[in-house]
């Protein structure tokens, strides 16, 4: 994953009308947190050292600085075995999600996969500062997706901007009407220099990009699916509130699964303002565009 300015990996958090994580698929998150940074450091290391060895000495010596791409290397490589490790990190160009189709630590996506981008919005819109703003992408999908990824980039005023991240699909997109939604909390800080990061009034714009595998990539069963862009403003301060009016701020509106009976179930909305459905499956209350055998990541 890759992430420009101020926002750290864990500010921008994402939610999903459908699994993002597969309980069956053991390797798959392992073997993408490999990256694309840990292949180049692996093939270097590959045509520097000659022989390599075994699985231990080639990622402990090419990833040094450990971590989730040294763990899944290890674990990936002692799956499928030294050489066919190496030889499928010689062929895959960079591109973290084919190579773990190649390897079969993932599987493969279908060449069949369709999807179209319905609409974007973000709410709430206009966000005051020091509150988070929701972004969110529907989709309608013909036929299910396989292993890919989805990023979002925002652009506004600000030294804060651009912010670029992008998102595992470990277990694809299902087939229906889905929801894929990113919380940006628009609060100041500092870059990995010091230097302020800000956020300031005006319009911002935020695009999506959804893929099966990565996007760009030209390896077999990619699909690009296209972006979509949408809008939010931000109120660089809030109003002073009236006399006498309490400046205690309003618990916020319950969500789906925070409701436990039918009846408060249906008389609530979910992101998108669609309202919140019981699912006696898992006798629990789920978001309205959410199969009633899944729960949402």
């Amino acid at each position: 994953m890759s992430l420009i300015a101020a926002a750290s990996a864990t500010e921008l958090a994402t939610r999903a009308t459908f699994g993002l994580k597969s309980p069956d698929v053991k390797l798959c998150s392992p073997c993408f947190n490999i990256g694309g940074q840990g292949i180049n450091q692996l093939l270097n290391y590959i045509l520097n050292a000659g022989v390599v060895g075994g699985c231990s000495t080639l990622c402990a010596g090419a990833i040094p600085a450990g971590g989730l791409p040294a763990v899944g290397c290890e674990l990936v490589c002692e799956a499928v075995g030294v050489k066919a490790f190496i030889a499928a990190i010689d062929k895959v160009d960079l591109d973290p999600i084919y190579l773990c189709e190649a390897l079969h630590a993932c599987p493969a996506a279908p060449d069949d996969a369709y999807l179209e981008l319905v609409s974007a919005a973000a709410a709430p819109d206009p966000v005051f500062k020091g509150d988070t703003v929701k972004m969110g992408i529907e989709v309608n999908v013909t036929n299910a997706t396989g292993v890919g990824e989805f990023r979002i980039e925002v652009n506004g005023p600000g030294s804060a901007l651009p912010i670029s991240q992008s998102f595992f699909l470990e277990t694809g997109i299902p087939a229906g009407e889905q929801l894929l939604e990113i919380s940006l909390p628009i609060k100041d800080s500092q870059d990995s220099q010091g230097f302020p990061a800000t956020f300031d009034g005006g319009k911002y714009n935020f695009t999506f990009h959804v893929c099966q595998g990565e996007c760009a990539s030209k390896h077999p069963h990619s699909k690009d699916f296209g972006t979509m862009t949408g809008y939010f403003h931000v109120n660089a301060t809030k109003p002073a509130p009236a006399p006498g009016v309490s400046t205690t701020p309003a618990p916020p509106a319950p969500s789906c699964d925070e409701q436990m009976d039918s009846k408060s179930c249906s008389q609530t909305t979910d992101p998108v303002g669609g309202a919140c459905q019981w699912c006696d499956t898992w006798f629990m209350c789920q978001d309205s565009m959410m199969p009633c055998d899944q729960v949402a990541v």
